[in-house]
């Protein structure tokens, strides 16, 4: 077997996907007591953050799936779930017929308010050993998804 790395701690891919996993299983166990899965919470808090960010009543699911950078069938996917939920309500488009509306509901707004808290102190915890370095993990972090 050949590889261009003696050890697997060379690999940066191998190291991103072991810490990657990590911190999946810490914020699936932050996310477990409001019964949603991590997409479910990004898309759902996303939703809301947008339309406050932006003083609008709703978005479009493309703006959506942009933001997150999820692709736009899994976003759909993603977002009937939630409205079975009731967390969210998807209108038609008042200018595009192809499009709908998606609006955050009182229920989701209240699941979304307080599973932020859970995930991002999960956050603080998890990468909390990084201490001053989370400045420069972010902007290379923000590098990389630029690609």
């Amino acid at each position: 077997m050949s590889s261009e790395f003696n050890n697997a701690e060379e690999s940066p891919g191998f190291i991103l996907w072991q810490v990657t996993n990590l911190w999946q299983k810490a914020i699936r166990n932050a996310l477990d007591p409001f019964e949603l899965t991590h997409p479910q919470f990004v898309l759902l808090f996303s939703c809301k953050w947008l339309i406050e960010k932006n003083d609008h009543p709703g978005i479009t699911q493309v703006q959506l799936a942009q933001h997150a950078q999820m692709d736009v069938n899994v976003t759909s996917q993603v977002l009937r779930t939630l409205e079975k939920k009731g967390y969210i309500e998807r209108r038609p488009h008042p200018t595009d017929s192809r499009a709908n509306m998606i609006s955050v509901t009182k229920a989701g707004d209240e699941v979304a308010s307080l599973a932020v808290q859970a995930v991002e102190k999960e956050d603080r915890d998890f990468f909390s050993g990084l201490g001053h370095e989370i400045g420069q993990l972010n902007r290379l972090l923000r590098q990389l998804a630029k690609r």
